[in-house]
């Protein structure tokens, strides 16, 4: 996500100018809910307004709180990060550019001081609790919620936006050490992998794959490698099916197979791309179902 050509004029000053030298943070994805969250960051990073992020645990909050430092952080040097959980007393004082996560575990009183701390700061706040729900209304400082929604950012889970999945994988097996070249993960595994409900999100994720690659030996992730909790969910999931349901999710399945070849006028790899499943297994199901 380029955004670098739009910030204050502190930009040009030494520190900001070395930041921006070196490699950004990102927020990855190509799905409709990544789209919103990267337009809403572009937002962000161009404002001096505190910012709200709200989302489940593992989803890239702090990630883009380090985007609103690297392009919108001027002079300050570094990112302060505070985890709410973590302290022990109460807050004395907040730095130049602080990301105060997971809000809903400091007492309400000290929320109610955050802007007398912040200064002339910047503030980006986390919180995996939407403040309209029942227990965001009552472990969430209204005010602070109303002050920090200058600009407010909801994250979407993994499972929200499961179309981004192989994108995500692909970019952390590229950045996960390994002692052997891997160019790819196979069908089985990826459709195995968007099956999941990921409850631990993008994070959940990486430790999924960082085990892939330890388990495996080939130059590719195999299902074989996938944990064991994933490929028995898989297989659970298949053997539960009735014989009258999977008759009625083969039809289903032919009939969005259809629906995708004509939308791609037949090109099989946009197809697949439209299903969300890799090329080698839309083959399989188009000779399968003798739809060639």
């Amino acid at each position: 996500m380029q955004v670098a050509d739009h910030f204050s004029p502190s930009f040009s000053d030494s520190i900001a100018e070395a930041r921006v030298r070196t490699a950004p943070p990102c927020y990855l994805g190509h799905s409709a809910a990544a789209r919103r969250v990267q337009a809403l960051v572009h937002r962000a990073v161009r404002s001096n307004l505190p910012v709200l992020l709200v989302g489940p645990t593992g989803t890239g909050r702090e990630t883009i709180a380090r985007i609103l430092h690297h392009f919108g952080g001027g002079e300050a040097p570094a990112l302060e990060v505070i985890r709410a959980s973590e302290q022990k007393s109460r807050l004395v004082s907040l730095g130049a550019f602080t990301y105060l996560a997971d809000l809903e575990d400091l007492p309400l009183e000290e929320q109610a001081r955050l802007p007398a701390l912040t200064g002339l700061g910047r503030l980006v706040i986390g919180t995996q609790l939407r403040p309209e729900s029942d227990e965001g209304r009552s472990r969430l400082h209204p005010q602070i919620v109303r002050w920090a929604s200058g600009v407010r950012i909801d994250v979407p889970s993994l499972a929200e936006r499961i179309e981004d999945l192989e994108f995500l994988a692909t970019d952390i097996l590229r950045r996960t050490p390994t002692r052997r070249p891997i160019g790819g993960i196979a069908d089985n595994a990826l459709d195995c992998l968007r099956s999941y409900p990921w409850p631990g999100n993008v994070d959940e994720l990486e430790e999924v794959l960082v085990h892939a690659i330890g388990a495996g030996a080939s130059e590719q992730i195999e299902l074989r490698d996938l944990p064991a909790k994933l490929r028995v969910r898989d297989v659970h999931q298949t053997r539960a099916e009735s014989p009258e349901r999977q008759l009625c999710l083969e039809e289903a399945e032919k009939q969005a197979i259809r629906r995708a070849l004509n939308y791609a006028r037949g090109n099989k790899r946009k197809a697949a791309r439209l299903l969300h499943i890799g090329k080698t297994t839309l083959y399989r199901k188009l000779k399968q179902y003798d739809l060639e």
